[in-house]
């Protein structure tokens, strides 16, 4: 009987040590959802393109299709067919391409822009821990300027 508890307790050890490692060698999300079409080919290549290390933090993907965050989600990649912010809105040319500030999702310190005129888009938000901001997207800006362009702002801010 002994032999058959002992088995038992092994069986259980077994089972639990390989739960933990599953955790963790799992993604996490970052509670990044993913956009409409962030599955496209455009939002590939744009994510596969996207530095290794951005504003001082590693590259962790996010388990959703179009997305990448940098650090413990300081600055958070997402593509796809994003339109939060209204044609009016002032935008800012950075290295050839057109941000516009999401008023809606900038707040505490955390800033959320989105590319103007590309499709697909490219939303780039960064936490209240990034300093540089400006360097951020001028970074950005390098592999979002791939992204087709359909029309340039007309205002400027």
């Amino acid at each position: 009987m002994t032999s058959v508890r002992r088995l038992a307790q092994i069986g259980v050890i077994t089972v639990c040590a390989a739960a933990l490692a599953a955790c963790g060698t799992s993604s996490r999300s970052y509670n990044v959802s993913g956009a409409p079409g962030g599955n496209s080919a455009g939002c590939s290549g744009l994510v596969s393109k996207a530095p290794q290390k951005l504003a001082g933090h590693g590259r962790t993907d996010s388990d959703q299709k179009g997305t990448a965050v940098w650090g413990d989600g300081d600055v958070i990649l997402r593509c796809g067919n994003i339109s939060d912010v209204p044609e009016s809105a002032a935008c800012t040319s950075v290295k050839g391409v057109d941000w516009v500030v999401n008023d809606k999702k900038t707040h505490g310190g955390v800033k959320t822009v989105l590319s103007y005129g590309r499709s697909p888009a490219a939303e780039v938000t960064m936490s209240e821990r990034i300093k540089d901001k400006d360097a951020v997207i001028g970074e950005m800006s390098g592999i979002v300027s791939g992204l087709a362009k359909q029309k340039a702002c007309a205002k400027q801010g």
